[in-house]
Order: C-alpha cells, then sequence, then structure tokens
C-alpha cells in the first residue's frame, strides 16, 4: 500500500467570489505545487475548509485535484466528517475516483469514548478495500476527541488498511511514541509544521502543511538537507521556515493562505467560505509588506 512521505500539502479550496468551487485557480494550484517538487496532496483537509462544503463539493474538490494531479503525485483525500454515513460516501468516493488513499478526521464536537473511537474508526475501514490506506486524523483541540497510541494499536489490529496517523496536537512525545505502534510499522505525519525536521529525524514520515500552499520551497529545501544529510542546514531551514510561519500562522491562518496565493498569482481569488472572513486590505498589504520583507520565496540561509 500506498504511503505518506516528505511534504504533503492540504491543499486550500480555491473560491469564487459567489462562494463556487474556483476549479480553475484549484487545478493551477496543484500543478504549481508539483513544479515545486511537493510529495503529495491532501484535498479537503482543515485548510480546505472542509466542515463548512457540502459532499457534493468535497467530491467536485477530490476530481479536479486527481485530473489535475494526473498521477504524478500522492493524493490521499480527507474523507472524514462529523457524520458516520457522509464519511462512508466519501471514503468510498474517494477509492472509486481512483485516490491513492484517505485521511479520516475523529468525529469531532461530541466527546466519544475509547470504544465508540475504536468502532467508528474500524467501521469506516472497513467500508472500502482491504488494500485501500487510511490515515487516521487527530486534532484533539478542534475536535474534542483524541487518539492515543493505545486506541491507535486497538484500532489497526481490526484495519489492516489503517497504516498511520496525521497528529495535529504540538506533542512530539506523543509523535514519537505513535512510531512504536504495530511494533514500529506505523507512518506518523505532523500536522504542525514547526516539528516537521523533528519528525523525520525521530523516524517519522513526513508534515502535512498548510503553510507549504504558499511557501512551499521552504519544506522542500528541509526535506531534501535532510535527505542529503546535512543536518546543520536542515536545522536552520527549519528555524527560518518558522518565523514565516509565525506570520503566516498568526490569526486567520486559511485566510492568510489564500492571500498569500493570490499574491504569488496561483489563485484568482481569496473568498473565504462563510462564516469565513477573507483580510481586510489593511491586513492584506501588512501580510505582504512583511512576507516581502522576509524573502518569503526564497529558503536560502547566511
Amino acid at each position: 500500500m500506498k504511503k505518506l512521505f516528505g511534504v504533503n500539502v492540504p491543499v486550500v479550496t480555491p473560491l469564487t467570489k459567489d462562494q463556487k468551487i474556483d476549479h480553475a485557480s484549484l487545478e493551477k494550484l496543484c500543478v504549481y505545487l508539483i513544479e515545486k517538487g511537493i510529495n503529495g496532496i491532501y484535498p479537503c483537509g482543515t485548510t480546505g475548509e472542509m466542515a463548512f462544503l457540502s459532499i457534493d463539493e468535497r467530491k467536485e474538490v477530490l476530481e479536479t485535484v486527481i485530473k489535475a494531479v494526473n498521477g504524478k503525485t500522492n493524493v490521499f483525500s480527507m474523507a472524514g466528517t462529523n457524520n458516520f454515513n457522509d464519511t462512508v460516501e466519501l471514503i468510498r468516493y474517494a477509492e472509486k475516483a481512483g485516490a491513492d488513499g484517505a485521511g479520516i478526521v475523529t468525529p469531532y464536537f461530541f466527546k466519544l469514548d475509547e470504544t465508540e473511537l475504536v468502532n467508528y474508526f474500524v467501521q469506516i475501514a472497513a467500508s472500502v478495500s482491504r488494500d485501500f490506506p487510511i490515515y487516521l486524523y487527530a486534532i484533539p483541540q478542534f475536535a474534542v476527541n483524541d487518539i492515543t497510541p493505545s486506541i491507535a494499536e486497538k484500532i489497526i489490529r481490526q484495519s489492516p488498511n489503517i497504516i498511520g496517523i496525521k497528529y495535529s496536537f504540538p506533542n512530539m512525545i506523543r509523535m514519537i511514541d505513535f512510531l512504536n505502534v504495530n511494533n514500529g510499522n506505523f507512518s506518523v505525519i505532523t500536522g504542525p509544521e514547526e516539528l516537521f525536521l523533528s519528525n523525520i529525524s525521530s523516524g517519522g514520515d513526513g508534515v502535512i502543511s498548510g503553510s507549504a500552499n504558499v511557501i512551499p520551497e521552504h519544506f522542500i529545501s528541509i526535506r531534501d538537507a535532510f535527505n542529503k544529510k546535512d543536518y546543520s542546514r536542515a536545522q536552520k531551514l527549519q528555524l527560518k521556515t518558522n518565523k514565516l510561519l509565525s506570520v503566516l500562522c498568526a490569526s486567520n491562518t486559511i485566510a492568510h493562505y489564500k492571500a498569500g496565493l493570490v499574491h504569488r498569482g496561483i489563485i484568482e481569488s481569496d473568498t473565504m467560505r462563510l462564516p469565513f472572513r477573507s483580510l481586510s486590505e489593511d491586513e492584506r498589504a501588512s501580510f505582504y509588506k512583511t512576507m516581502e520583507d522576509m524573502n518569503y520565496k526564497v529558503p536560502n540561509i547566511t
């Protein structure tokens, strides 16, 4: 089974000013990221505003991404929702549409006990082929529910197609503990981008980085330096990248991503799906100036 590795991008969902999916901008975004050298695209994740998209819109996004990628990189669709039947529908659609795999977020809002969480993921995994790879997705700061290594162990004993986890809480100790799941045969992807180098240095497989929509060069440079065993350079690149992240992710994170992509000429509009808002003119101008002053397109270090 395929797995996630290296730099994977949870693409934003470009929208027209009347709140429709902008398929042309989405295709352009995918092509741009592939040309930059990313390892995978992860549509309809948190960065894709998935909770505010309809089931049909999420299918449309996946179709457009698969078409634009055309087999040039991995496509893992975030198919999780807050509804069991919708999640089954989306993950089955992902497999049928030709995605390489899927991610499933924990159900959110209602607090579930361990048995409920295990049963949920086991039943989702059983709804698709046993060789269709699935990643658990834990983001407890938003979803309320968390996944521990012991819960992951219980899930994968019954679900061989669940091969790893995207862990999006900044807890490096927890991520290291996940590396011991399934006797060390468990793929661990970090969501906190500041921990990309720490994760791969510890034996993890990579990052799913929202900021890589805007600054893919930086994450690719960290990956490449690490793969060349130039660990000092990789460390310096991660530290420089973290400074950019403090600007990109300070507030209204997805709005900054979309504004950044408009600034780079990749998408047409920075329209957000309601009730989100786009940056104001003053916020946008300040953001652009700060990023330009930081030479944000250039990952070189001195």
